[in-house]
């Protein structure tokens, strides 16, 4: 840990994540499918793109280790983040030329670059930061990432309706290498010399296991895994925004602007919570925000009604999610942002088969079946926390893990 006195503004992550922000949760999931809808793809298909760009949040762990060797990992935030530039102008080349097989490859391949920038955040929040102030810096994380995405998806989706779409892209690989800038701001000490991959994987191996064989942290990993709290459904909203009365315009500031803002109020509720409340308990909980916003989907098919469905957003959600995955890392863990990856990563499996069974919903029962779909999962989850929580008489108020002594003893 550094120097107390040195230690990073827990905002400052929320800049430092703004291109993954941008990326995943503008392009990936906002801009990218009301673009191909406009195009006349069809929603089931753009689930299956969806979910395919998306496999980075699953396999980019394998890249993950370089992050915590040789260099600091504030260097590696920027190479991460550069790279994500470059790569955001290739594959904007591939959206103008309407080629959606090379369009999916090159987004999937870029975003394992784009991966590395969530790796060295999560690194450094737990290496960088006490634990109290961990837990306000992944809430600022989640307002860049989500509410400063949906920002950057009107952006996109602004700049698209007035310049061609591969000027988009350079303008929008502008905006992403900015903040890599910031990076170097971070007081990170030197990391021990260390060889490229002798040993690391036999460490890491024994931190995963720590994992495995801790109760506690069982089931928080297990929970991550679970269905709630994904806000898949939120990634499909723009495709369906039609059936709504909803343009483009409308896109742009309802998912883009407003559901930007309450994105970052959303995330910024969970800087709220109490340090000490269970973070499992408290992120089923959360969950329960995306069930809410599918009800009030499934209300009416007016744009005061989807209005009403987006701002209802999963921010609050996933700034508990990320609590969560610290929490189960902790500040002992030598490779905290190999670990903090592949909690992540795992995390993203989730997500992507909710897509997949969003997708098969909309096309069995069409909006309906997708809003449904997506509303079980969340329910399903806090109903099974909650009936353990009182079933083992367990408290809201949560017990320290010792994970230096589960590494040591692993």
């Amino acid at each position: 840990m550094s120097d107390p006195n040195r230690w990073p503004a827990p905002w400052l992550f929320s800049l430092l994540i703004l291109p993954l922000g941008i990326v995943v949760v503008g392009f990936n999931f906002t801009a990218l499918p009301l673009l191909l809808a406009q195009a006349g793809v069809p929603v089931d298909r753009i689930a299956s793109i969806s979910s395919i760009i998306n496999l980075p949040g699953v396999f980019g762990f394998l890249l993950a280790p370089v992050v915590d060797i040789k260099f600091r990992r504030r260097t590696w935030l920027a190479i991460a983040t550069f790279g994500t530039s470059v790569a955001v102008c290739i594959y904007f080349r591939a959206l103008a030329l309407s080629h959606l097989t090379l369009l999916t490859v090159l987004i999937l391949v870029g975003g394992m670059l784009t991966f590395l920038i969530n790796a060295a955040c999560g690194g450094l929040v737990v290496r960088t930061l006490s634990e109290s102030a961990q837990s306000k810096a992944t809430a600022w994380i989640m307002v860049g990432q989500l509410g400063g995405g949906a920002l950057g998806a009107a952006l996109i989706l602004w700049l698209a309706a007035r310049l061609p779409i591969s000027a988009v892209g350079v303008c929008l690989a502008a905006v992403v290498a900015l903040p890599g800038l910031l990076s170097f701001t971070i007081p990170e000490p030197s990391p021990e010399p260390s060889a490229w991959f002798h040993g690391r994987f036999s460490q890491i191996g024994k931190e995963i296991l720590a994992v495995m064989r801790s109760p506690a942290r069982r089931w928080s990993t297990l929970l991550l895994l679970a269905p709630g709290g994904t806000g898949a459904a939120q990634g499909l909203l723009p495709a369906i925004a039609a059936q709504y009365g909803v343009g483009p315009t409308g896109v742009i500031w309802t998912n883009g602007i407003a559901g930007g803002v309450m994105l970052g109020l959303g995330s910024l509720c969970g800087v709220l919570i109490p340090g000490d409340w269970d973070r499992r308990l408290t992120y089923a909980g959360a969950g329960l925000t995306n069930a809410l916003a599918a009800f009030v989907l499934l209300l009416a098919s007016r744009p005061s009604v989807y209005l009403s469905g987006t701002v209802i957003t999963e921010g609050f959600c996933w700034a508990r999610f990320a609590a969560l995955t610290v929490e189960i890392v902790g500040v002992e863990t030598r490779d905290a942002s190999t670990l903090y990856s592949v909690l992540s990563a795992a995390s993203t499996i989730p997500l992507l088969y909710m897509i997949r069974l969003d997708g098969f919903g909309f096309s069995k029962l069409g909006t309906h079946g997708l809003l449904w779909m997506d509303a079980a999962g969340n329910l399903l989850v806090f109903a099974v926390v909650v009936g353990v929580f009182v079933a083992c008489g367990i408290g809201l108020h949560r017990v320290s893990v010792p994970v230096a002594d589960e590494v040591s003893t692993g």
